[in-house]
């Protein structure tokens, strides 16, 4: 193995010398923000795109005949707009079928035509509905105004909570959207705080250090359970729960670049469609930027610009992002992103019982998609490098590791939508490396060790939706085949290594080398009998195989008491021979013939005498099994009146184990040993589970003012979950008095329960909105532990760092608008209870593992123009030192930051 120290852009004890605030970087991002200020002041005379200008955007359609209230949010989502629709314009509405390629103003005069709902544009993004008899031209029609469509450009701007998109209100299950703006204005230092107000969702935190992600969706977290995926790739990588993960299965080690994001899709369940194969609980889906994204309408190409810096070690946070349409048909999109982030200090105000550790990150990334529109067939391919450096030390001077990862991802997307409802085929093809070079620093006895964890992952996805009447109604079907494989390495080189290779054993136990495929086929079914009832159902089969030759490292000792065999005498006779032996001392020769034993390894040893000496016994296994189950889902979502729409699903999940679980072997902590500590569990089943929901979307426009609106999300669940695998031990194969850590099936069944309650009130002037979880977690209080096939109860939980959600969190968004709406100033309060254990105290009840916090955070916005937009926020007002939902180590205290975006 190639010797990583040469190499390394950190060298051993980096993270321990003061940070340098006057850095290259930080005067860079110092210099870019004063140009970038100046430049703002020079476009501020440039006007946003027209309501004609719309018309320059060519889009596929493909909307059925139906009634206006459902094909508004149909349109809105092909279209790329957000439709607000008033509830009066939709009743008895049923609207014309649209398929093709249209400018979405001349769709959605198709889509209304003959339908007595007319339509004219009146200023920047808005639609009139009126009730004469022609539709309106994009000049506009006169006639008496009844309602009114706002229509916002691009998919990061909505009227829900925190800007979310209004399709998500439109949607019968607990799906939630992190816009554009949410993800600029939190101004995080990492993707894990863009979780925070979502209901049902946390942050997952592991290391204060590491650019990671891995979402916590209602108890569920890591190893897959929720699918972290950019642009549909998954993102499969784990490193140790030494590391601070939320469980010693290993920390998700997806790394996301959000310079490049543009919303996150959440959902919160599983069922019969594309992206959901091997998933248990939900995923979390970034969805990387485009050329409609840049391009402004009615133009040919576009820039933006995005330029952060703040106190507390927020020293640099800046992109580029350019695209550029080659022809009608073709277009390109490019960026480069830049991040560096120093050592933080935590909060000053209250004491909690964690840690924090010396951090730096130094990341860079790079971005291309390439996008073809081909009449009725659209592609992309895209390319995105994350090359990310980051350091860990807990000890606060003492010894810690460097990272460097890099991850390539690579996605390859097809669409074809002919003029026939029966055909919207959709297919992607993806791939996913993931190396993370870690140096560990000289400890002890142990020299620094340079060690490579690799997973590569690649899948497919092929789905069609077809939409056809029937006499019970219309319906979509939608059905397709998923896959994707998991391939895991990993290695280990120091001295200590070269002089004996068995040491190797000890490091990169989360990443084993091995195999992972996972296979879903699936079908759902939606029919609409009548406008006010939709019925959905769907079956799902997920297979899937894990292949691997995982070892047993076996070192005991022996305990030997030498027996009387062979005097001294005669041994040394046979040695040295009778004439040496007869040249020595009378009394010496007397001594050899009275003293007796044996001879081991050469050497004579005497009787009586207790020899200790180690025997290994390795063997390796050779694991290739199968596993699958049929999953089956549901939903029904009524429409009573068009301002609430109620709805209730149930669904199956299913996961099976990740190369970590099925392969882990060596040692839980690395070091110069051969690993004994852990072997593989042969005989580890998938988790299975059932998850029940039911819940409401409410909309409302115009309740006390022409323009106000209001979005809600309301959901309670219930979910059951069988076979959940933690870190217990086991009975190795073969010797029943040897025990080993491994993964282990939890005895029983884990019980999650809650309620999720997302909302906002938009009057234009002012907004108010909300989100709020009350999760109760439920686990069993034993583990299985395996010998030979057969199981037993043996003890409570052994699981390391697994933690529960508190059982409340709740986050309020409120702020008003100034001069036109241009200045925007906002305040967060998130409050957030203890965050539980699986861990019981003597008296039966589960251990705390953190305090309650309050946190506030203060932001706003000012746009300079329709192309220049100035942000400044003050997170942790209020200098709080405490440790977030999930985590073991402190947050950042107070923090300001400033940050600016420009478009051109």
């Amino acid at each position: 193995m190639p010797d990583k120290k040469a190499s390394s852009a950190y060298q051993p004890g980096s993270i321990c010398k003061p940070r340098n605030r006057s850095d290259l970087w930080t005067t860079t991002a110092l210099a870019t923000f004063i140009a970038a200020s100046a430049f703002g002041v020079l476009v501020a005379d440039m006007n946003s795109a027209s309501a004609q200008e719309i018309q320059n955007n060519l889009l596929q359609f493909n909307i059925q005949s139906q009634p206006l209230s459902s094909a508004a949010g149909i349109y809105g989502r092909q279209s790329g707009l957000q439709v607000s629709l008033a509830a009066s314009s939709a009743t008895g509405v049923t609207v014309n079928a649209v398929s093709g390629k249209l400018a979405p103003l001349d769709a959605l005069s198709k889509m209304l035509s003959g339908t007595g709902v007319t339509w004219r544009v009146t200023g920047d993004n808005v639609v009139v509905v009126t009730n004469g008899d022609t539709i309106g031209s994009i000049d506009g029609t006169d006639g008496e105004v009844l309602d009114t469509i706002v229509v916002y450009g691009g998919a990061a701007n909505g009227n829900g909570f925190r800007e979310t998109p209004d399709w998500v209100y439109d949607d019968p299950s607990s799906v939630s959207v992190i816009s554009q703006d949410a993800i600029q204005e939190t101004g995080a230092r990492d993707a894990r705080r863009l979780f925070d107000g979502v209901a049902g969702a946390y942050s997952g935190d592991g290391s204060g250090s590491f650019p990671t992600v891995s979402p916590n969706i209602r108890g569920l977290q890591d190893s897959g359970r929720v699918i972290v995926s950019i642009d549909g790739a998954r993102q499969n990588a784990q490193d140790g729960g030494r590391y601070g993960g939320g469980t010693s299965g290993g920390m998700g080690m997806a790394m996301v670049d959000t310079s490049f994001v543009r919303e996150i899709d959440i959902q919160k369940k599983t069922e019969a469609a594309a992206n959901n194969a091997g998933s248990l609980g939900g995923s979390a889906d970034f969805r990387l930027v485009g050329v409609n994204d840049i391009i402004q309408s009615g133009r040919d190409w576009g820039m933006e610009a995005n330029v952060a810096g703040g106190t507390n070690a927020y020293d640099f946070d800046g992109s580029a992002i350019g695209a550029v349409r080659i022809s009608d048909a073709l277009s390109l999109t490019m960026g480069v992103s830049r991040k560096s982030m120093g050592q933080y200090e935590p909060g000053e105000n209250g004491v909690v019982d964690g840690r924090y550790d010396v951090t730096n990150q130094n990341n860079w990334s790079a971005f291309a998609k390439l996008e073809a529109e081909l009449g009725d067939v659209s592609a992309s391919l895209s390319w995105l490098h994350q090359q990310n450096q980051f350091s860990y030390d807990t000890t606060l001077g003492g010894f810690g590791s460097q990272f460097d990862a890099g991850i390539d991802t690579i996605v390859a997307d097809l669409g074809w939508m002919p003029d026939t409802p029966l055909v919207d085929l959709n297919g992607k093809f993806w791939i996913n490396t993931s190396l993370i070079d870690e140096t560990r620093d000289a400890r002890g006895n142990t020299p620094e060790t340079y060690i490579d964890k690799e997973l590569t992952s690649f899948g497919i996805i092929l789905d069609n939706t077809s939409d056809f009447g029937t006499r019970l109604g219309d319906v979509s079907l939608n059905y397709g085949v998923e896959a994707f494989r998991d391939i895991g390495d990993k290695g280990a080189n120091s001295s200590s290594i070269t002089d004996n290779p068995l040491y190797e054993s000890s490091y990169g136990v989360y990443s084993p080398r091995g195999r992972r495929d996972v296979a879903s086929a699936f079908l759902n079914a939606a029919l609409e009998p009548a406008d006010w009832v939709t019925l959905s159902g769907g079956l799902r089969y997920d297979w899937s195989r894990l292949k691997g030759r995982p070892t047993y490292y076996d070192n005991d000792e022996i305990t030997y008491i030498v027996k009387s065999v062979i005097t001294e005498y005669d041994y040394r006779v046979q040695r040295d021979g009778q004439a040496a032996v007869d040249a020595a001392p009378p009394f010496l020769q007397n001594i050899w013939r009275n003293r007796s034993g044996e001879v081991i390894d050469g050497d004579f040893e005497r009787a009586g005498t207790t020899l200790t000496t180690n025997s290994r016994d390795d063997r390796t296994l050779e694991i290739d099994r199968s596993d699958g189950a049929w999953l089956p889902s549901a939903t029904l979502e009524l429409k009573p009146v068009d301002w609430f729409h109620p709805y209730a699903s149930y669904s199956q999940s299913y996961r099976p184990p990740t190369l970590t679980e099925a392969f882990i072997a060596g040692n839980i902590a690395p070091g110069d040993l051969i690993g004994t500590s852990l072997a593989p569990n042969e005989w580890l089943r998938p988790e299975k589970a059932r998850t029940y929901e039911v819940g409401a979307n409410i909309t409302a426009d115009q309740l006390f003012t022409d323009n106000d609106r209001l979005r809600m999300k309301i959901s309670a669940f219930y979910r059951e979950v069988d076979d959940y695998i933690v870190f217990g031990s086991i009975i190795a194969s073969g010797e029943p008095d040897r025990t080993y850590n491994s993964f282990v099936n939890l005895d029983g069944t884990a019980r999650m329960r809650g309620i999720e309650v997302e909302g906002n009130y938009d009057a234009g002037a002012f907004w108010l909105g909300a989100s709020s979880t009350y999760l109760n977690v439920d686990w069993p209080q034993k583990t299985e532990t395996f010998s030979n096939g057969t199981t037993s109860t043996d003890g409570n939980i052994l699981a390391w760092n697994t933690s529960v959600p508190p059982r409340f969190k709740l986050m309020l968004d409120a702020g008003f608008r100034l001069f036109d709406e241009r200045l925007a100033v906002g305040a967060r309060v998130n409050h957030v209870t203890p965050t539980l254990t699986a861990t019981l105290d003597i008296e039966g009840n589960v251990v705390e593992s953190s305090d309650p916090y309050t946190t506030m955070d203060l932001y706003g916005s000012y746009k300079v123009n329709d192309n220049a937009l100035l942000r400044l926020s003050v997170n942790n007002v209020t200098d709080i030192n405490y440790i977030p939902a999930t985590g073991a180590y402190q947050a950042p205290g107070r923090t300001l930051q400033a940050s600016l975006k420009l478009r051109f």
